[in-house]
């Protein structure tokens, strides 16, 4: 599901990692995000969050026999 990758790379760049004395602070930071974030940078983790899934297909990868 698409807005739940989105809500992963939201939680790990606001989140992880970080404190937020206030309420307001934590807040403003998910906002900052939304409003900031994601329109300039949208290039970096937009295959993170599509729904667009890679086909492979045999001759990408070797099949090993044990």
């Amino acid at each position: 599901n698409p807005i739940e990758r989105l809500w992963a790379v939201m939680h790990q760049r606001v989140t992880h990692n970080r404190h937020y004395p206030t309420r307001k602070q934590f807040a403003d930071a998910i906002l900052v995000f939304f409003r900031d974030t994601i329109p300039r940078e949208w290039h970096t983790f937009r295959e993170q969050v599509s729904d667009n899934f890679r086909i492979i297909t045999h001759q990408d990868f070797r099949i090993l026999e044990g």
